[in-house]
């Protein structure tokens, strides 16, 4: 029997309800490849639009790009925690990459940077046959986040808290006896959780790491009411000390963003706080929780079942792996250059020149990314 063709759709709608559909009942359902995520960026200088892929009318892959203009330098693009598909399949992983860098050359893109998801549909080898480049780290977008902690939710929730670390389910213990409690927020409660997050940030001596002003509450906005954005605070004495944002799609929680105003640690609403949005997640069927970010070097260090040095250990690596779950290294990022004389340029001259002591030396400040 001959084989429905593929059909390339591209739309740059702000809203798009089935591509979004698409994203959250797929195997690796992410916030930021959702439509909503996109008309969200607008508020920063971004435009989205999406390049989808069909079969017999139905959508079997696809992915969202954002763009904007970086004044001489041209347009670029990001593509975050994609493409997707809605099966493995080698015909259209081709037909997908080769659709993305078409449109991508259409919109004058000059970077085009992919950030893949979690799991691993053999996108690397199509990528790098295709003329992507594994991503510098020093090329845009700096994230930090190269690895992460997966808790599987599988079982249940007395198997899942006697896999913690002792000392966890003692400060979850110790935190109900103190009288604290963790409640859901609403969206009178953003303005709250923007302090707490803003506090934490200040205190470990970094920026802010979500846009400030409106974006907050235009967030909840946006995925609130579809049950994609939970929030959930920990109280003691009517006095909110902690907050964390969870964003809920498909099977996947993940623990987005967090707030802690620094008092009351002896009445442990951090770890009662995490607990309690795993439960919530649990409950609601989902099936993985992720931690969302965790230290890379900690992580290969555990990996390869070595012990982290003192002078390496991450503080906040530690306290989340005492909830359990599994370490995992994210995938590389990936970049294109529209001229193809870039292309080549940034893999025979760039690269090297990246990791060159005489450019830490010049451009000290990029040692460390964003």
């Amino acid at each position: 029997m001959a084989t429905t063709a593929l059909e390339i759709v591209v739309s740059s709608s702000p809203e798009d309800p089935e591509w979004d559909r698409f994203v959250i009942d797929g195997p690796n359902p992410h916030h930021e490849q959702t439509a909503l995520w996109g008309k969200l960026q607008s508020l920063r200088g971004w435009r989205s639009f999406r390049v989808m892929m069909r079969q017999a009318n139905t959508l079997v892959g696809g992915g969202q790009i954002l763009e904007r203009s970086i004044g001489r330098f041209g347009k670029v693009g990001y593509l975050s925690r994609g493409p997707l598909l809605a099966v493995d399949n080698g015909e259209y992983r081709g037909r997908l990459l080769s659709a993305i860098k078409q449109v991508s050359r259409q919109h004058h893109l000059a970077y085009l940077a992919v950030t893949l998801p979690y799991a691993d549909y053999s996108l690397t080898s199509d990528l790098e046959a295709g003329g992507f480049s594994v991503r510098h780290e020093w090329l845009p977008p700096r994230s930090p986040m190269t690895s992460t902690l997966v808790l599987e939710l599988t079982q249940d929730l007395e198997a899942i808290l006697a896999q913690m670390r002792s000392t966890i389910r003692t400060n979850i213990r110790q935190g109900q006896r103190r009288g604290t409690t963790v409640r859901e927020g609403g969206a009178k409660d953003m303005d709250t959780f923007n302090r707490l997050l803003v506090s934490l940030c200040e205190r470990r001596g970094v920026r802010p790491n979500i846009p400030q002003g409106d974006f907050p509450r235009e967030l909840w906005k946006a995925f609130a009411p579809g049950g994609y954005l939970k929030l959930f605070l920990a109280e003691r004495n009517g006095e909110v000390l902690s907050a964390i944002l969870v964003f809920a799609m498909g099977h996947w929680a993940r623990g987005w963003r967090v707030g802690w105003s620094g008092r009351c640690s002896e009445a442990r609403p951090n770890e009662l706080m995490w607990w309690e949005a795993i439960k919530w997640a649990k409950t609601n069927g989902c099936r993985f929780f992720d931690f969302f970010g965790f230290d890379t070097r900690n992580a290969r260090a555990i990996l390869e079942h070595r012990a982290i040095p003192d002078a390496e250990r991450c503080g906040m690596s530690d306290f989340k792996l005492g909830f359990g779950g599994r370490v995992m290294l994210l995938q590389p990022g990936y970049c294109y250059f529209g001229n193809p004389i870039v292309r080549l340029l940034y893999r025979t001259i760039g690269v090297p020149l990246l990791d060159s002591k005489t450019f830490r030396r010049l451009l000290p400040r990029l040692a460390t990314p964003l």
